[in-house]
């Protein structure tokens, strides 16, 4: 057995785990089908020939009434009641009702009453006890591994319904109808064995802790339920309209095969054939095609084949109204149906909370199952027998039901993504409250009045975002407040309450603040139209705190219009100001407000100036210097501006100065950032700075200069573009770009694993060829394991940014966040998520990785040996000292340095020459020094 258990894992990517409970699921399935396809067509045929093919549609309508009944009487006793014994109890049931309907065919007791009944009987078994199954193996199984075993496991209700087809073709003849319902009771006597042993397998040990959650029962309503959810709403038009033109498509293939076939026994055996012939079709495209297609294409896609194949038959069928037509037809719709289509439906199913899906499914399996079923009766009845149409209108309506069937399918296919989409929001706690402009507005009101000094500022910055009419006067009042510090960020966010200017604003200019008589200054002169009758005088202030304030606010004003230039002799005044530069007796207000005026004055007579100032000791004078160099938007301050960045007080500055120097200062900060002496703190303030230049260059250059670089700083730079890219920026890598960078990154991502479970294989360790590791090796291996660690997250958080460069950021947040969570459910229904919003392409690329991510494997059982290719000792530290990385690089020397002197040879031979002479440098400094200290 053990040889055949491996070459089902093999053959079907099934784990060792897995194998036992998936083949009795199988088995399961097998039965409940197998004997629904002994009883169905001995069922249908007895109908057809008693009660006539023109009846179906009156069937139809009754097993639409009576579903509605049981469901809602089965949904009474789920909130009552067990799922298990409900499952089991249902299970005996039909059984024994089968076996008495069995004995009453035997003996040949059959009316028309009881062939409606038992023809009724046959389509409930089928919807409800299929449903059952189904809902059971959402609650076993989770998405990832439903993609990989559905495909196994429904093979099994395909096998059977070749079985019970083929059985009843060849042995009705011989043992009659009876005796064939009777073998299908006892089929499904089994299945309450086998339930108990899937509850009780081995494999329950993950199932017992979540078994009781997993199956709850909401108390909700089912309809309120569905209509409440859109993915559920979708899923139930998907299944609806998908049954009705099942339905249709049966109905045409009953109506042809009695038209042509008389004989009940005759008719019973062509059913049975072509029932268990498109078994066989279905049960090799479960099992050879349906696992690929599901894991290599979305879910719509998947569901999308049906569809199509009966729009096209039914167009054909248009034209040609012939029986093999029609069989084809029936082909596609009774393959496709039970194998791709149904899986693809059940998968659907997976991500909707469990107290939700077990109240909902079975409704929507069994009440939109048969309402579908009575509408096509309806049809029937209405539209060809009650019109008298010929039958071309049933193929007309196949066709276009078929086509809203697609568009349903795309409508459940954003539901289903948008489920696990909220599922991780609301596992990871990422959900934003949104924001309440009416609550907001009513808080700043309340603030400006009593609120604090602290509050009333945040406040205050929310006025560009909220600049609401009624804000006008609790913002007026508070130009009289008793700190400075508010009156000036009023101020500056008047225009955004209220149009007209604000006289009160010029009182605000013989005040001792130098921040607010700037701000009152700018504000003046952007409404110059009411000052510029007295806004010279300013100018011409004998105090010269306001004179400098004013020629500073008019250089500013200047440069987007520069008729005030001129109208005030901008230049003149900033020459004779410029000449009391170095008086003694200035103030240090007074003078940094010249220092910054002079970057306005558009000459470079004063760059010796502003060039003395960047390095003086005032923090003041020294911001105002680099504010300058910001006006000139001339590179020639740019080097002595970078050397600054590494003064947190002088960065915003800086930045802000070198932002207005836009792409002319591209080629000096590359230069430096290339500078092997660079050290990797100042490379990311680097990136910080082109990040803040904002312009597409600038950006691209990010991702250039990130080549060669160390891996925590290549993070930095991505985390940079990603958040350009969350406030709105645009991508600036083509989809060709971006696959070639993802599948280089990827590279590195999995030879990082490799290098994690070397590492720690080679902890586990107690000795090696030459002799007991030391605890100093022990520690530094350590070491090295948290440093790849760490590299390993980092390249992670690098691979998903670049996606944001494609793909909607925020989307690859909430996939991000998914994927690195403690929580099984948050990664599985994030890499769902993902093979839902991916090209083909790039899951191919990616999924394998995913699969690797070190925190998703056990190292207890050893599951990455199936996984990974480990290294030896001697290629793991050639790998590790090829690592970009300088924690990683400098404790892979230490870990060199505790090796053989032959090893260590033998390692430095198969590194690049420029490498490897640096390493060796490396251990002979060491090597002088332990000599020194000796």
């Amino acid at each position: 057995m053990k040889p055949l258990n491996q070459l089902i894992s093999n053959l079907f990517d099934i784990k060792k785990k897995e194998l036992s409970i998936a083949l009795w699921m199988q088995l399961y399935l097998f039965l409940i089908i197998g004997a629904l396809l002994v009883v169905k067509p001995t069922i249908n045929a007895l109908f057809l020939s008693t009660a006539g093919a023109d009846s179906l549609s009156i069937a139809f309508i009754l097993t639409a009434i009576i579903a509605v009944v049981i469901s809602f009487s089965y949904h009474k006793l789920l909130e009552r009641f067990n799922l298990r014994y409900i499952i089991k109890s249902t299970l005996w049931i039909f059984s024994a009702a089968f076996f008495i309907i069995g004995l009453l065919v035997m003996f040949e007791v059959t009316n028309l009453f009881l062939v409606y009944a038992f023809y009724l009987f046959v389509g409930i078994y089928a919807l409800l006890v299929t449903s059952q199954f189904w809902v059971l193996a959402n609650v076993i199984f989770n998405i990832r591994e439903a993609k990989r075993l559905f495909g196994f496991i429904g093979a099994g209700g395909i096998a059977g319904g070749i079985a019970g087809g083929y059985v009843t073709s060849i042995l009705v003849p011989f043992t009659g109808n009876g005796a064939l319902i009777i073998l299908a009771s006892l089929m499904i006597a089994c299945c309450p064995y086998i339930y108990q042993r899937i509850k009780s397998h081995s494999y329950k040990g993950k199932m017992k802790l979540e078994f009781k959650k997993r199956e709850s029962v909401s108390k909700e309503p089912s309809i309120k339920l569905i209509f409440n959810s859109r993915h559920l709403t979708h899923l139930a038009g998907v299944i609806g309209i998908g049954v009705l033109v099942a339905k249709l498509v049966d109905y045409e293939f009953s109506y042809l095969a009695s038209q042509q076939i008389a004989d009940p026994m005759e008719l019973a055996s062509f059913f049975g054939f072509w029932f268990s012939t498109f078994n066989i079709i279905s049960l090799i495209l479960q099992l050879l095609i349906t696992k690929r297609l599901l894991e290599n294409f979305n879910i719509e896609t998947n569901l999308f084949f049906l569809p199509a194949a009966v729009i096209a038959c039914a167009l054909l069928l248009f034209v040609m109204p012939e029986l093999w037509l029609v069989i084809i037809l029936k082909g596609f719709d009774g393959s496709l149906k039970q194998s791709l289509h149904k899986s693809a439906l059940e998968l659907l199913a997976i991500p909707i909370p469990s107290d939700i899906k077990n109240k909902t499914k079975t409704f929507i399996d069994v009440v939109v199952d048969s309402v579908a079923t009575g509408l096509a009766g309806l049809v029937i009845i209405f539209v060809v027998k009650g019109l008298n149409l010929p039958n071309h209108i049933i193929t007309a309506s196949i066709a276009i039901l078929s086509i809203f069937w697609i568009y349903l399918i795309f409508k459940v296919k954003d539901s289903y993504l948008s489920i696990f989409k909220q599922s991780i929001v609301k596992r990871e706690k990422l959900r934003k409250e949104k924001n309440n402009v009416g609550t907001l507005i009513g808080n700043m009101k309340i603030i400006f009045e009593n609120g604090g000094t602290e509050d009333i500022l945040l406040m205050l910055q929310k006025l560009p975002e909220i600049s609401h009419s009624s804000l006008r006067d609790p913002v007026l009042q508070l130009l009289n407040h008793e700190n400075n510090k508010v009156v000036t960020a009023v101020i500056n966010n008047l225009d955004y309450v209220i149009n007209e200017p604000v006289a009160q604003v010029q009182d605000f200019i013989y005040t001792d603040d130098s921040e607010l008589i700037n701000a009152a200054m700018n504000y003046l002169l952007s409404h110059e139209h009411i000052s510029y009758q007295f806004y010279e005088n300013y100018l011409d202030d004998e105090d010269d705190m306001i004179a400098t304030a004013a020629l500073l606010a008019l250089a500013a004003i200047s440069q987007e219009n520069p008729l005030l230039a001129e109208k005030y002799n901008l230049k003149l005044r900033i020459e004779l100001f410029s000449s009391e530069i170095g008086d003694q007796n200035m103030q240090i207000a007074e003078l940094a407000r010249l220092i910054e005026t002079l970057g306005y004055a558009a000459t470079t007579n004063y760059y010796s100036i502003i060039d003395n100032y960047l390095n003086h000791n005032n923090k003041t004078l020294r911001i105002a210097a680099i504010k300058a160099t910001g006006h000139t938007k001339d590179v020639y301050f740019l080097n002595t501006l970078l050397e600054g960045l590494i003064d947190d007080e002088l960065k915003k500055s800086i930045i802000s100065s070198i932002q207005k120097m836009g792409n002319k200062s591209l080629k000096i900060i590359s230069q430096i950032y290339s500078r092997k002496k660079t050290e990797n703190d100042f490379r990311k303030k680097l990136l910080h700075v082109l990040y803040h230049i904002k312009t597409k260059k600038s950006h691209r250059l990010i991702i250039q200069l990130t080549h060669r670089s160390d891996i925590s700083v290549k993070k930095r730079a991505f985390e940079l573009l990603f958040k350009s890219r969350i406030d709105g920026g645009k991508s600036i890598l083509k989809k060709k770009e971006l696959i070639r960078f993802i599948d280089k990154e990827s590279a590195k991502y999995k030879e990082l694993v490799r290098l994690y479970w070397s590492l720690k294989i080679s902890q586990r360790s107690d000795k090696r060829t030459n002799g007991v590791i030391s605890l100093l090796e022990k520690n530094t291996i350590e070491q090295l394991i948290t440093n790849v660690d760490q590299c390993i997250s980092d390249q992670l958080e690098i691979i998903f940014n670049l996606l944001s460069q494609r793909y909607n950021p925020e989307d690859v947040y909430v996939a991000y966040k998914g994927m690195i969570s403690k929580e099984t459910v948050s990664r599985l229904h994030s890499m769902e998520y993902l093979n839902g919003i991916l090209s083909r392409d790039l899951k191919n690329m990616l999924f394998p990785l995913f699969e690797l991510e070190s925190h998703t494997l056990s190292s207890e059982t050893f599951e990455f040996q199936e996984r990974i290719q480990l290294y030896d000792r001697s290629k793991m530290l050639e790998k590790l000292l090829l690592i970009q990385e300088k924690k990683v690089h400098s404790t892979s020397i230490k870990l060199l340095d505790l090796q053989g002197e032959h090893l260590i040879t033998s390692i430095l031979s198969h590194l690049p020459t420029s490498k490897a002479l640096e390493i060796k440098n490396i251990l002979l400094s060491k090597d002088n020094g332990k000599t020194k200290t000796a």
